[in-house]
């Protein structure tokens, strides 16, 4: 009896660790450059209904993984009509049949931060977005960036929500010790982080390169420290720095990576406060 119960144990825990912690389905409405109205997902389909004519259109989809990201992976491609674009100077706007999915779920109200991103959309910023990812922090320093044929990989990224944008240490090795700094102005009990690097059409660079895994807050001004576990996801969580009491700046240093598979460069996505725990869909990349 004793057994059966610890390979309950051993099988259980694992699963509920690394499943998804709520569902994706219902309506969330695009952002201002969509031509969509509103998205419902459902079970098997996703209803897009246009803001311009009423018009429906239903797609049915399947959900996947490419490393490690998340793709609702529909049965044709979304119409070119859905983005503004196409009205104006790009015509000929290419679209695929594949929508890169990142959700967390705020716990005071239970709320979906959820975004969607696919090709031939503006700027490569995601059609599906909650309005508080307009607004972020800005940064004041940091310890070192990656320039990498002519792309700059520096701190301002972190308030960035658009696909290949991470903030990306500058120094050989892994980044241990490496840092920026938030210009905060208020009291906030989290940061809300999406970490690694980020790309909807190279998904592999997400375990090819480095993620936090312990990464170390303190208050600029009162001295006060923590070192903070992060998961390896790259949907939104965050990590609690309520200990934080009053108005400061925020030094955020590298003290642990996920190495990554082929490259030593640490990268954050996004990282910014906030004013309430968010968890993952997903746990971890495995």
């Amino acid at each position: 009896m004793k057994r059966i119960f610890y390979y309950f144990i051993f099988l259980i825990i694992p699963f509920y660790t690394y499943s998804e912690n709520f569902s994706l389905l219902g309506k969330y409405i695009p952002d201002l450059y969509c031509t969509f109205d509103e998205v419902d997902i459902g079970e098997t389909t996703i209803t897009f209904t246009f803001k311009i004519s009423d018009e429906i259109k239903r797609i049915k989809y399947k959900k996947s993984h490419n490393e490690g990201l998340l793709y609702l992976n529909l049965s044709e491609k979304l119409p070119k009509e859905f983005s503004e674009e196409y009205y104006y100077e790009k015509k000929s706007i290419e679209t695929s049949n594949k929508i890169m999915i990142l959700a967390g779920k705020r716990m005071e109200s239970d709320d979906l931060l959820l975004f969607g991103t696919t090709s031939g959309y503006y700027k490569k910023e995601p059609f599906l977005i909650p309005g508080h990812f307009e607004w972020s922090n800005k940064y004041k320093d940091c310890s070192s960036f990656l320039i990498e044929k002519n792309k700059k990989y520096d701190k301002e990224n972190l308030s960035k929500y658009e696909v290949d944008t991470p903030w990306v240490e500058g120094v050989k090795g892994d980044g241990k010790g490496e840092w920026f700094i938030i210009d905060n102005h208020f009291v906030y009990g989290y940061l809300l982080i999406m970490n690694g690097y980020i790309s909807y059409e190279k998904p592999y660079l997400y375990k090819q390169n480095g993620r936090v895994k312990q990464i170390k807050v303190t208050g600029e001004n009162s001295g006060k420290s923590k070192v903070l576990d992060v998961l390896d996801t790259p949907h939104p969580q965050t990590v609690d720095i309520s200990f934080l009491s009053e108005p400061e700046d925020i030094r955020v240093e590298i003290v642990e990576v996920y190495k990554g598979s082929k490259y030593d460069d640490t990268c954050i996505h996004y990282c910014t406060t906030f004013t309430e725990e968010v968890i993952p869909y997903e746990n971890s990349i495995e």
